[in-house]
């Protein structure tokens, strides 16, 4: 039986934190240590690392995510149109990539029209926005992932967080109607 070597130019920073927890060497730790240490690991989780010679970078998941301005996301409106419109509008992309950038704008432009189209028939625009995830999460899954789909797909649970934050905006003030 072949004895697998262990290179350390392959080794997952998530990984060996996973190996060390299984073998039990943060038994003597107090949890504010242990918590450390986690915090530590992700936060460096991105790192060059050395394949055959060249360097390249690995990144598992986006640190930085375009965001609705503030002063927009927690204004009040009159109608679910509105907030939704105004968010779609008033969206920062400081230090979002390029690359990913121009399919995050391709799904923001495409519900900012489809929007615009039937606003108030906002239910079906949320179904479809569910179909496009599923479709874009199996286009992940199967393909070589371009920055053009990971901005897309990015922008697409902005949309459906979006739609779900002025679901919740309409409750409240009802909500507070009612006391």
């Amino acid at each position: 039986m072949a004895t697998r070597k262990n290179n350390s130019y392959n080794n997952d920073p998530l990984d060996e934190l996973l190996d060390k927890l299984n073998s039990g060497n943060f038994t003597d730790q107090s949890i504010h240590e242990f918590s450390e240490v986690i915090n530590d690991t992700v936060k460096s989780y991105r790192q060059t690392k050395t394949t055959r010679g060249k360097n390249y970078q690995r990144t598992t998941y986006s640190t930085v995510k375009p965001t609705i301005k503030a002063n927009v996301e927690t204004a009040s409106y009159n109608s679910r149109y509105e907030q939704i419109m105004a968010c779609l509008e008033n969206i920062s992309y400081v230090g979002y990539g390029n690359e990913k950038k121009e399919g995050y704008q391709g799904a923001i432009n495409r519900y900012h029209e489809l929007v615009k189209e039937s606003p108030s028939d906002l239910r079906k625009l949320e179904i479809d926005i569910n179909d496009d995830i599923n479709t874009c999460q199996s286009k992940m899954r199967s393909s070589t992932l371009d920055a053009y789909t990971q901005g897309y797909y990015d922008a697409l649970l902005m949309i459906k967080k979006i739609f779900f934050n002025s679901k919740l905006a309409r409750l409240r003030e009802l909500s507070n109607k009612l006391k």
